[in-house]
């Protein structure tokens, strides 16, 4: 009897933690709840296609923010072919498409990253839009939508103003974020830049470290008047790259903001230290013995709980192993002979996670 007992209390043991192991923690909600229906839809053709563009399924932005002052949070997605879209919150997971209505689908361009920020302190959230793909300045301009506050059904109206903020960036643009990188409580801008011009990316060849490749970052001061200024050059950001992954922190402790910049193909990521007098020095090979090579984006967290900042960069890894086996580029001795020869840091076909 006691055997039949302990068997059973076994028994019951065994499926009681079955049931917890499979509780979820995350339930799907479908579009037909939710009202999220955006789909950025990429259409090929015999001239726009991988081949030709092949950053052409890198994706877009997406931003939550509380744009019309509510207390709940709303979504706004970028879209490459497709307009923007902007969902405004109404409560119990239901969103109202207000697209056109806040005049924020931006059409006729190819958008990429996404920013919100209070870029003049009225206490309403803006939006600052990256721009990529097409040719023209005009088309490749990013754009900045200003608040304009609400309309008489609740709705944010937003006017388009990166002109007039002279920040209109039209360097093939896949991110930007809002930081005060000299201390002077005013938010400054950083645009990563990338460049779609794909001959020969891998190959070796002099590093460009003077500010004048097509791929150069940006850097615009806040100067507190409704204005931007670039001092990109002064501020020592002058490094080349594919630019894909932006991430700010003070890496160091010292009270100033830092950047690590993820750059895709033969250019090494960045991790821009910041000196204090508003200038920025690299010094990725003195903290980073090495670095993923196709860097697609990185994010900086003190993901061990130990007090200080860790770096995590996400290569371009196949799903599967059999995927990454069958596509992995072998390290040859000669990759080591030609870094050294030109400058560049080692980079290996992996994510990283560098312990801080």
């Amino acid at each position: 009897m006691k055997k039949f007992s302990a068997i059973t209390l076994l028994i019951i043991i065994v499926f009681s933690s079955c049931k917890k192991t499979d509780n979820k923690r995350f339930s799907k909600i479908d579009a037909d709840q939710s009202g999220i229906t955006f789909n950025n839809k990429i259409i090929e053709t015999d001239s726009f296609n991988i081949l030709t563009s092949e950053y052409i399924f890198n994706g877009g932005g997406v931003a939550i923010g509380d744009f019309n002052n509510d207390s709940k949070q709303d979504v706004f997605f970028t879209g490459n072919q497709v307009d923007n879209k902007l969902y405004l919150n109404k409560g119990n997971f239901t969103f109202e498409d207000i697209t056109t209505i806040s005049g924020t689908a931006a059409s006729k361009k190819w958008k990429t990253g996404v920013a919100t920020v209070d870029i003049n302190s009225d206490g309403f959230l803006d939006i600052y839009i990256c721009a990529a793909m097409y040719p023209s300045k005009e088309e490749k301009a990013n754009m900045l939508f200003v608040n304009q506050g609400l309309n008489e059904n609740g709705i944010p109206i937003f006017k388009e103003m990166a002109k007039e903020y002279g920040i209109a960036d039209s360097g093939n643009s896949m991110n930007a974020t809002f930081f005060d990188y000299d201390n002077d409580g005013l938010l400054d801008l950083y645009v990563l830049n990338n460049v779609d011009v794909h001959v020969l990316p891998s190959n070796y060849r002099k590093k460009i470290t003077d500010g004048t490749a097509l791929s150069n970052d940006r850097l615009y001061k806040n100067n507190g008047d409704g204005t931007f200024t670039d001092v990109t050059i002064e501020a020592g950001i002058t490094i080349e790259g594919y630019g894909l992954g932006i991430a700010i922190s003070d890496l160091n402790n010292d009270g100033w903001s830092d950047i690590y910049i993820s750059n895709d193909y033969l250019t090494n990521d960045i991790l821009y230290t910041n000196n204090q007098d508003g200038t920025f020095s690299n010094n990725i090979d003195d903290l980073i013995k090495h670095q993923s090579k196709f860097s697609m984006g990185n994010d900086i967290s003190d993901f061990n709980n130990d007090g200080y900042l860790d770096i995590i960069t996400l290569d371009m890894l196949g799903e599967t192993n059999y995927r990454l086996k069958t596509t992995i580029r072998d390290t040859k001795y000669n990759d080591y002979v030609m870094n050294k020869r030109y400058g560049y840091s080692h980079q290996y076909m992996r994510n990283m996670l560098q312990i801080g």
